[in-house]
């Protein structure tokens, strides 16, 4: 009762339902302690973990966006906050009050945090040990998890994947810190992509509803383009601050690419396992996205040293197209059938059974 606030709607509207709706599914005593098992004891500590965790949250990350949104564009909204329920969905998204006193908020999924940092974790182990057999197997195996329970059943990590994972990473903190640090120039994009919608409808309440599918596809290329802005601002900023300071590092200024490849990743696992094609009227697709952000960071105006950043998207490349490859041959092969899931097969089917039937009618 308390999670949904039902006590205080007797019939809840949208804004609500989405607000309070979900739960707070994270243990962050229990996850530091497993955390601190893998990682070297004398360079990790628990006060360590909780000062870097004071730094680096989405509270801090939002007030960063702000302050560079009130910079480069003018634009400051105080009644924007933050929900961070897990509600079973890897994509953020903001949502606007309708009623007087009801602020907009920005939701990022418990959800989203586990799924995005586990699957770099594992894509960047495998790019490291990619010769490595047994590296090469968990990176396929591990990124089929968390593409498949967690980005597409909406399924929190269990503690068998968790453990498997900080096993396969076993405290290299190469690949932590790649994975860290991109994730969280990841989130920063996304976080100001939903600010960005706010921006660019501040002056036309409910704009959104009354669009164009054309218009708001339009929209979303914008937002894209304005949140990469502010993203790459954040780590030219960051470049005459120390490490310590910091909170976007350079070399991930291609990260937000990276996770359009992501979102690519999860649509294509849902083909090739569900026979599910995603079609939306107020989003682009997913290419079209990437492309239209991926000449961005490569413009005059922005004072970047891409080479370490691009050799660390081409490691990604090359782990993304062998996921790609392997996947398929294995459904060829009847190799998957067992991690299928099947209410989402029957419903793809009823899905597609109803297309039929309409075509024929």
């Amino acid at each position: 009762m308390k999670e949904w606030g039902m006590l205080r709607f007797l019939i809840p509207n949208k804004y609500e339902l989405l607000k309070y709706g979900g739960i707070r599914a994270k243990d962050l005593s229990y996850g530091m302690k497993k955390i601190l098992e893998y990682l070297p004891k004398d360079q990790f500590s628990e006060g360590l973990l909780k000062e870097n965790l004071e730094k680096y949250s989405l509270e801090k990350m939002l007030e960063q966006i702000q302050y560079f949104f009130r910079k480069e564009y003018e634009f400051s909204d105080s009644n924007v906050e933050l929900n961070n329920r897990y509600q079973g969905n890897i994509s953020s998204y903001v949502c606007e009050g309708e009623k007087e006193g009801e602020n907009s908020f920005i939701h990022i999924d418990e959800l989203y945090e586990a799924a995005v940092l586990s699957f770099f974790l594992s894509m960047f182990k495998w790019t490291k040990e990619f010769d490595n057999l047994e590296t090469y197997g968990f990176g396929f195996i591990h990124a089929l998890y968390t593409l498949n329970d967690v980005s597409i059943l909406g399924r929190l990590p269990d503690a068998n994947a968790s453990e498997t994972l900080l096993r396969a990473v076993n405290g290299d903190l190469q690949v932590i810190n790649l994975a860290e640090d991109c994730y969280w120039t990841i989130t920063a994009f996304n976080l100001a992509h939903e600010l960005a919608h706010i921006y660019l409808n501040h002056d036309k309440k409910g704009g959104l509803r009354r669009q164009t599918k054309k218009q708001s596809r339009q929209e979303e290329f914008q937002a894209d383009a304005m949140a990469y802005d502010i993203v790459l601002r954040m780590i030219i900023d960051g470049k005459r601050q120390s490490r310590n300071e910091r909170l976007l590092e350079e070399y991930t200024f291609l990260a937000p690419v990276m996770f359009m490849d992501y979102v690519d990743l999860i649509y294509y696992t849902d083909r090739v396992l569900y026979q599910a094609y995603v079609e939306t009227e107020t989003h682009p697709e997913i290419q079209k996205r990437k492309e239209n952000i991926f000449k961005i960071p490569y413009e005059d105006i922005y004072e970047l040293d891409t080479e370490e950043g691009n050799r660390l998207y081409n490691g990604f490349l090359d782990v993304y197209d062998e996921y790609r490859t392997q996947l398929l041959m294995k459904k060829q092969l009847g190799k998957l059938e067992s991690i299928i899931d099947p209410e989402r097969k029957r419903e793809k089917r009823r899905e597609y059974e109803q297309g039929r039937s309409g075509e024929a009618g």
